[in-house]
Formats: C-alpha cells, sequence, structure tokens
C-alpha cells in the first residue's frame, strides 16, 4: 500500500483483508486451477488475486478506484495470467465474462454495495461455475437463513431460488485494515441444479417475494394486496395450496414458486 502510496477511501468502502491465513482459505473455497477464469470483484491492492493466480486460473480483476487500478497493473500485468479492468462491478456483465471457460466469481463484496452486486450475481449464477463472496455477517446470515427462522427474507428467498448456499468461513475484524465495526463471513454459491424456480418469469416471482416481505408480520391475503385484488390474492394461494392466512416468513422457495404460477 506505501509503496504505490494508496490509502483506503471510506467512499468506496474499501477494508483491505491483510490476514493471509484467510485469503488462503478463500482462495481455497474458489478452487483456483488451469482452465478456470475467476472474476474477482473489487481486487483492491491484489491480495486475493496473488493466491488465486497462484492456483493456475486465469484472474479477471475488476476494480473501479483508479488508483487502485494503476497499481494492480504495475504489479500483475508484465507477468501475465492477469487481466485488470477499470469498471464498476454492480454493472459488469458477469454473463458475458463467462463465455468460452468455465468461470467462478469471487471478491470481498464492499457493504456499501452488497445488495446490488449480490443481485448482480445471483442473476448470472446458472452461467457460473461458483461464486465466493465476503458480506458482513448479518448478510450471510439471511442468504442461507431456512423458512421459519428469525433472518429469513427477501434475500434468502431471491439467493436460494437460484443457487445453494453455504457459510464457509467466518472472518473477524482484525483480519481487514482498517479494521470494520462488523464480523465478516464467506459464503459459497453454486448454481442449483436444477433452479427451483424452473423455467419462471424470474422478475415476477422477485415482485411476488418483495411484497410478501415488505410488510412481513401481515398475512399474505393482506400483504400482496398491492400486487392484485383481494379476491384473486386469496384464490391464487389457495390454488398454489397455499393457506391465506400464513406469513411470508413461513414459505419455501418452491412455496413461492407455485404461487409465481398462480397469481397473474
Amino acid at each position: 500500500m506505501r509503496r504505490h502510496g494508496l490509502r483506503p477511501r471510506r467512499p468506496f468502502g474499501q477494508n483491505f483483508l491483510v490476514d493471509r491465513s484467510v485469503v488462503e482459505r478463500i482462495a481455497a473455497a474458489v478452487g483456483p486451477r488451469p482452465g478456470l477464469r475467476i472474476v474477482e470483484i473489487g481486487a483492491g491492492l491484489g491480495t486475493l488475486t496473488r493466491a488465486l493466480q497462484a492456483g493456475g486460473s486465469a484472474v479477471v480483476a475488476i476494480e473501479r478506484e483508479r488508483d487502485m487500478v494503476r497499481a494492480l497493473r504495475a504489479d500483475f500485468e508484465a507477468g501475465g495470467g492477469v487481466t485488470v479492468m477499470e469498471v464498476d462491478a454492480v454493472t459488469f456483465d458477469y454473463r458475458a465474462a463467462a463465455t468460452g471457460s468455465p468461470t467462478a466469481v469471487a471478491g470481498n463484496l464492499p457493504y456499501n454495495l452488497t445488495g446490488p452486486l449480490l443481485g448482480a450475481i445471483v442473476d448470472s449464477i446458472d452461467a457460473l461455475v461458483a461464486a465466493v463472496v465476503m458480506v458482513q455477517r448479518e448478510v450471510a446470515e439471511r442468504m442461507v437463513a431456512a423458512p421459519g427462522s428469525r433472518t429469513y427474507g427477501a434475500l434468502s428467498v431471491m439467493v436460494q431460488a437460484r443457487c445453494d448456499a453455504e457459510v464457509v468461513l467466518e472472518v473477524p475484524p482484525d483480519a481487514f485494515y482498517p479494521a470494520p465495526e462488523v464480523h465478516s463471513m464467506v459464503v459459497r454459491l453454486v448454481p442449483s441444479r436444477p433452479p427451483r424456480i424452473g423455467g419462471r418469469d424470474w422478475e415476477k416471482v422477485r415482485r411476488i417475494v418483495r411484497a410478501a416481505f415488505a410488510q412481513r408480520r401481515k398475512k399474505l391475503r393482506n400483504a400482496l394486496r398491492s400486487l392484485a385484488p383481494q379476491e384473486l390474492v386469496e384464490a391464487s394461494l389457495t390454488r398454489a395450496g397455499i393457506d391465506p392466512s400464513r406469513r411470508a416468513e413461513t414459505l419455501s422457495v418452491e412455496d413461492f414458486a407455485r404461487l409465481a404460477d398462480e397469481l397473474g
């Protein structure tokens, strides 16, 4: 960091991972190997980049902060095996990046961009081998939560509709510089086979899930009234085999999929 005259910038949510043992465990969860392309989100100082490259993978290191891009190019591009791209990870086309070679995604997601980044990754997960991401502990707990649990919500459904999700590592604040005020977890996502929502309209499922959890303590017959008249909502729930008096937090991903089939 000093060599390149760099300092963490809070507007970019920069907390650099400096614990080498954690870096190695994240790399192991990704499984770098010859023939596997890895897109690294927010490559920063290149700590994880180096571990992924050492496993034999071709690494596409994406970073939006210009000074970091300059440092990454100085450190990696002459040696080959790493392509540095100055792009926004939220708008990056992960599906296109996966064309022509098995591809995984890895990275420490900035806390202030976690939602949009997870959305972009999940939307493209069927084109990927896996995604291994570090997020705030509370977010990770929601990603893997089971129906009926305190942390189960819209994020749980949207992730699990397309992915098998597993927490592989908990990371304490002192693994970073500067140390954040929160604990982190590393979550490994792989595409579910077959997807739990099948060939259904993804945007339709998303609208239903968001509406159902927007007022999570309401019964479904009332929570979904923003989408359709109550009588239509109740009829759709009944056809889907769901009691209209249930609440969103009790529904499985498969329940939401059936509801999407019935609610026009």
